[in-house]
């Protein structure tokens, strides 16, 4: 069994190896979509400001507009009103009218000054905005291409420890063996095995019975720490 036991803690040397490469193609394409998804966000913000700033100038519009038509309805109602001087009751309703107008139109004016305010400020934004957005594609640029560098030297890495691990996967292992490290390798995150110092295992750090521990020393059989499951060992 000690030959087991040797043969094993060879293969997760190996093992810990392909777990730390396979931790890399899987943390850095999560950092990429991170990194992508904030470039969308901002992307999306520019837009929104860009159209918050086009719906201002549709509402300033429409007030340049309505000012105009007040504009032309007082003009026509003085003429009007100068064609109705001998008619009193006429004349103040036109007066009236042209009063109220004339309120209109400078709210109007009042509220198109304040809107065109605030049109270019939003302006004066989605430029930053965009100046920001663009330095940050640039920057994603270069990253992605270093990813994309650092993922195939991952991959290769463990395509290459994935053929020396075959390699090791000699008779010394019986099946079952075999099969119990495989399962706690995925399940400890490729440390299936632990070492037992004293009574204390170094995966879990708890105090294993005594039995445990004669257990282990005698090496007749591959015995798992009480706590994590691990297959403990002893160096010599």
């Amino acid at each position: 069994m000690q030959e087991v036991l040797a043969a094993l803690l060879r293969l997760q040397e190996l093992d810990q190896h392909i777990f730390r490469a396979q931790a890399e193609l899987k943390r850095l394409p999560a950092e990429r979509g991170q990194r992508l998804a904030e470039i969308e966000r901002r992307v999306q913000k520019l837009a929104d400001t860009r159209n918050e700033a086009q719906k201002l100038r549709v509402r300033i519009k429409e007030l340049e507009d309505t000012s105009s038509a007040h504009r032309l309805r007082v003009r026509k109602v003085e003429s009007e009103a100068a064609s109705a001087r001998q008619d009193m009751a006429l004349l103040v309703a036109f007066q009236h009218e042209i009063r109220t107008l004339k309120r209109e139109m400078n709210s109007c004016e009042e509220q198109g000054l304040e809107l065109v305010g605030q049109a270019e400020a939003l302006d004066k934004d989605a430029t930053a905005q965009e100046a920001g957005l663009e330095s940050e594609k640039q920057l994603f640029g270069e990253y992605d291409a270093n990813v994309q560098g650092e993922l195939a030297a991952a991959q290769k890495r463990v395509d290459e420890l994935g053929a020396e691990r075959k390699k090791r996967l000699t008779g010394a292992i019986p099946p079952e063996a075999l099969t119990s490290y495989n399962r706690l390798l995925a399940a400890r995150e490729g440390q299936a095995l632990a070492e037992l110092d004293g009574r204390a295992c170094q995966a879990c750090f708890i105090d294993v019975p005594a039995n445990v521990v004669v257990r282990v020393q005698r090496g007749s059989e591959l015995v798992p720490c009480p706590g994590c499951s691990r297959i403990l060992f002893q160096r010599g």
